[in-house]
């Protein structure tokens, strides 16, 4: 079994945060911060700028880091077939673009529809967030929280 560390970011403009909105094949929606795995000697930061920019097209600045989630699957065929894939180590910092230029999105996550601004007023309503704790850390930050470890979700889906 592999942990995979991954690097996420959560960036606010205009009162809105950019997320990645995913279809499961199951029908139901679900919202993920962008950002992804670390490759071999990928610094965290490194890994953030890459992944925001394959999943979204923006190019980003790292402020800070505010939190550390983890993510169980315990789907046992998942685990089997990407066993790298079902438990991570997430990392999560807020960033800011560097400029209003966005290229096209190189690599989308598995289930990614588009990366969408998200009203930060209208995150209360959505049903799935990823990690299940993103409205508590948004929350959090507004608060200039310090960073802290938001636990570890189990989870059966996928």
């Amino acid at each position: 079994m592999a942990i995979r560390c991954a690097s996420k970011a959560i960036i606010i403009k205009n009162g809105a945060v950019l997320l990645n909105r995913c279809k499961r094949e199951d029908g139901c929606i679900y919202y993920d911060l962008p950002g992804g795995g670390q490759k071999p000697y990928e610094s965290m930061e490194q890994t953030l700028l890459r992944e925001v920019m394959e999943e979204t097209g923006y190019e980003i600045r790292l402020e800070r880091f505010v939190g550390l989630a983890e993510e169980n699957n315990m789907n046992a065929e998942l685990r089997e077939k990407y066993p790298e894939y079902t438990h991570r180590i997430l990392h999560i910092f807020t960033a800011s673009l560097t400029g209003e230029k966005k290229d096209t999105p190189t690599e989308k996550d598995l289930h990614m529809e588009a990366s969408v601004w998200v009203p930060l007023d209208e995150i209360d309503n959505l049903q799935e967030t990823r990690p299940s704790c993103l409205k508590q850390l948004l929350r959090d930050i507004r608060r200039d929280e310090s960073p802290r470890f938001y636990g570890t979700e189990y989870r059966e889906e996928e």
